[in-house]
């Protein structure tokens, strides 16, 4: 599991370790102070000899590329400033129905409407779902 931090945090870390061990502190102390395992000290020092602070360095983050790029999220963006009425819909509330629908009307890219509402709120966008009150309807006023 990769750690919390980010890539420069965590290069630091790594580098901190190699400094503080050349400073003459044991691997335990070294562990115990950055938080990390001793092992995990021993792994850093090894890289370090082997490739020097090459071996330090943040390396990319593994995972499978988004299927939305950059450029593509500020287009979607942009049409969803425009409302909802500008691209046909009945209303100009968007839904994350609706912007799956304009995501593949623009991209030909199909997400299911959950994944919509991740990317937008990973962006800043409010997409809190909106659901009709339930109003208890009386028959007679002598029912209790």
């Amino acid at each position: 599991m990769r750690p919390k931090g980010s890539q420069e945090a965590l290069e630091w870390r790594r580098q901190r370790a190699i400094e503080l061990l050349d400073a003459g502190k044991a691997p335990a102390e070294v562990a115990e102070f950055l938080g990390v395992g001793r092992n995990t000290v021993y792994r850093w020092r090894r890289r370090y000899r082997k490739a020097g602070r090459r071996g330090l360095a943040a390396r990319t983050i593994p995972g499978r590329p988004p299927r939305l790029r950059d450029e593509q999220k500020a287009i979607l963006f942009h049409h969803l400033m425009q409302g909802a009425l500008a691209h046909g819909f009945s209303s100009d509330r968007w839904t994350q129905q609706r912007v799956a629908v304009l995501i593949q009307k623009i991209f030909g890219i199909s997400f299911c409407p959950f994944h919509v509402g991740r990317i937008l709120s990973a962006n800043g966008w409010d997409m809190s779902r909106q659901r009709p009150k339930l109003h208890r309807y009386e028959t007679s006023e002598l029912v209790p």
